[in-house]
Parts: structure tokens; sequence; C-alpha cells
């Protein structure tokens, strides 16, 4: 019904939009008959409306039910400190289960005592991606490859069930272990943290039971290592037929916040001659890694140099490192040529003066400059002494690619202006080392 009702008035008005086209070639109509036909139209569409939306049934149902009914007049004020009181309770109950956790995680870190050996019954937990490998167990091509991971050790078998909060099969009995596919899962400083972090079970079954509306619970290492409650495999091999796991804990925004206070980043990319070819392709990559280090709370440009120095993007200044601006500059970076030569003069001065411009947003709290390049004898000690005599811009530089270049002045950089010197030889080195300054500034 109210489908025809509908039709009708659309055919209305496309009729009235006709007479009105046809009619303007000779005489426009009167306006008696433009408000006559308003007002049919007001009609068609009142009664539409109140057909659709069933207002007048409604209103019969209440006229029926009158008795089960009482008119009330609300106090706003109230009614906002009341909301006010039930989002305050939710948010401390959050509040003190993270500091349950992170109470439990530094005593538990500080009890700890290193060992170099482990037995195998020594730590027993259970890996989110062991149903994942079983799986790829049975894949012929996966067979060729020899596993780094340790089987020889004992694992916890969750008894999974699925929760229609979770929406997955989950086991509240046991945490899970992720472990990025680039560590390797026997290492001895990846044993010795599932050891320690086994402590914090007890907490995350002890924050559930004080406040069942909890939902995932995540603690996350330097190390790469997240152990999670409650315990679920990593993939849905029912869902997702994606086999490929790149996740790292510390690349999600949360971990990054808290591992570092905020930053103004200046990314300095050397665009010289010499960079050319897979050195360039190196350096792409990197600054891409680097980039997804950032988050909202920091600020970054990029900046490419040889005998000149010029942002590579359109951004005149320091932009806040959200998804838009950072993949801005990632098309940026990968649209950069190699040519001319190295200027670290020129480089660094730019990069400085970005750096002192203050009458743009910024977070004015860590000032870094991330120098990328194949290296080079220049050491630009002038630059440094002009424009950060108090050292209160760190300089982190990366050597990339494989070359014969002298390392002391990308060295002698870093330490001097407070920073730390990488090597990126290979595209296998680059999510480790575009991370590790986080660690230097925490």
């Amino acid at each position: 019904m109210a489908a025809s009702r509908s039709s009708a008035c659309l055919i209305a008005v496309i009729q009235l939009c006709l007479m009105l086209s046809c009619t303007s070639q000779e005489s426009f109509p009167p306006a008696n008959d433009i408000r006559s036909w308003a007002e049919k139209m007001k009609e068609d569409l009142v009664k539409l409306v109140r057909s659709a939306s069933g207002v007048d049934q409604l209103e019969q149902i209440y006229l029926k039910n009158r008795h089960y009914y009482t008119v009330e007049s609300n106090n706003a004020r109230r009614l906002v400190e009341s909301a006010a009181r039930e989002i305050e309770k939710l948010l401390s109950n959050k509040v003190r289960a993270l500091k349950r956790l992170a109470e439990a995680a530094e005593e538990s870190q500080e009890k700890h005592v290193w060992k170099e050996e482990f037995e195998d019954n020594d730590v027993v937990y259970y890996n989110a991606k062991d149903d994942l490998m079983s799986v790829l167990k049975q894949d012929y091509r996966f067979r060729r490859f020899k596993s780094d991971r340790n089987e020889s050790r004992p694992r916890i078998k969750p008894d999974f069930q699925f929760n229609q909060d979770f929406r997955r099969r989950v086991d509240f009995n046991n945490t899970a272990v992720h472990i990025p596919t680039d560590i390797y899962e026997g290492s001895t400083i990846v044993l010795n943290e599932l050891d320690w972090t086994a402590a914090l079970e007890p907490v995350f079954k002890h924050n559930k039971m004080e406040d069942p509306t909890l939902m995932w619970q995540v603690f996350g290492s330097a190390t790469g290592l997240a152990r999670y409650y409650p315990a679920s495999p990593w993939v849905d091999l029912t869902k997702s037929a994606n086999r490929i796991d790149l996740y790292d804990v510390r690349r999600r925004p949360w971990y990054i916040q808290g591992a570092a206070s905020p930053k103004d980043m200046l990314i300095l990319v050397d665009v010289s001659g010499s960079v050319s070819g897979l050195t360039l392709k190196l350096i792409r990559t990197s600054v891409s890694e680097m980039l997804e280090t950032l988050s909202d709370d920091d600020y970054v440009n990029v900046v490419s140099f040889n005998n000149i120095a010029k942002s590579v993007s359109c951004f005149r200044h320091l932009v806040q490192a959200n998804v838009r601006n950072k993949k801005v500059l990632k098309d940026a970076v990968n649209q950069i040529q190699a040519k001319g030569i190295t200027d670290y003069k020129k480089g660094f001065t730019f990069a400085f003066e970005q750096l002192m411009n203050f009458n743009v947003s910024r977070a004015n709290c860590n000032k870094i400059i991330m120098l990328f390049t194949d290296g080079g004898e220049e050491r630009a000690q002038e630059i440094f002494t002009t424009y950060n005599q108090e050292k209160k811009v760190r300089v982190f530089t990366f050597s990339v690619g494989q070359h014969n270049y002298d390392k002391g002045p990308l060295q002698w950089m870093a330490c001097t202006n407070k920073g730390y010197f990488f090597e990126i030889p290979s595209i296998g080195a680059i999510r480790i080392n575009t991370q590790e300054y986080l660690d230097v500034l925490g």
C-alpha cells in the first residue's frame, strides 16, 4: 500500500514538472493552479508518511492501553549525573584491572631469574598459531622447508568452546601466546619472557571475575611476544583463507603510545645517485615501516636530499601522523628518484629548521631526526654545533644496503646527538631495526 502511494506521489511530481516545462514555452500557469497542485501534493505526502510510519496505529495502541502508562517529567541534571556515574564506574573497573596487570608484570619481571638454558618442561604454554602450523604441515610446499619452531616442548591443549560475546572459540582456563613470524620462538630471550609472563595468567582470570564485561586482555613485550586472555586460536581457519601472519604487537597504536612519549620526527632520506637500485628500494620500504611506528600523538614529515633538500610530498612542515597523512608520505616516498651528490649539510640544515618551526601544531616532546643513507665521509659537524649544541634533538642514523663505505661518520652523528646507529643490509632487517629506536626512547 505504501509503495503504491509512493509511486502515485512520484507520478504527480513528474506530471507537475512536465506541465511546468511544457507551459514554459507559452505562458506560466496561474498562481492559483500552482497553489492547488502544491496543496494536493502536501496532502498526498502527509497520507504517505502516516501510512508508512504507522503513526495512526501507534496512537490507537497507546489509547487502548493508556492505563498501563504514566507520564512523568524528567530531570535533565539527574539523567546526566546518573549516566556520568555509570560511565565512571565502567572506566574505573577497567583502570583497576589495568593497574593490577601492570603491577603483576613489574613484580614478576623483577623476581625473574635469567636462565641461559631451559629444560623441555620448564616452559609450557599454548602458541596461538599451533593450529595454523598443523594445517601448513599438510601443504607439500611447506614440508620442503625446515621449521625454526622448537616443537619438542610440551604444549598446552586448550578446550575451546564457542562464546557469543567474543564470537569465536575461546578457553577461559588458559592464556595464549603470539610470537611474530620473524622472531625465533626458541631463542633464550623469548623463553625467559614466556617463563615470567606466565605469572600474568591468574591476574587475567581475576580481572575477568571482578569485571565480567572485560573482553580481551593483552600484554605485549619489547621483543614482540604477546600473551592474551582468554586463549583463542590466532587464525580462524573456518573463516579466513589467509595464512600469512604479519602481526607484531609492537606495531599496535596502544603499544606505540605507551612505549614512548609523543614525538616530532623528521625523516631525512638520501636520494643521491649512489643509492639507486636495491638500496633505494630498501630505503623506501624502511621509511614506510618507520612511519608505521608512529601514532596520532606524533608529528612527522619526510625530506629528501642530495645537493638540495626538499619535502617529498605536498607537506611543507610537520603534520600529524594519522592514517591519511602517513599514506600521503608513503606514496610520495615511493616516487623518489636517486640522482645528484650527497650533501649532509643541506639535509640536516633543512631538517633542523623544520623542527624549529613553532608556528604549526606539533607534539613538543621528543624531537628526532631519522637519517636513511648508504653512507658517506662527511659528518656535518658544524651543522650540529649550530643547531643542536644542547642536544635537544636526537639523531638516529641508518646505514642501508650492502656497501664498503666507512660507517664511522654515521656512528659519530648518532652517538654525538644522543641517538643510535643501525644497519639495514637486507629486507629482513627492516622491521626489527626500524622499531628499535622505541626502546632507546623508552
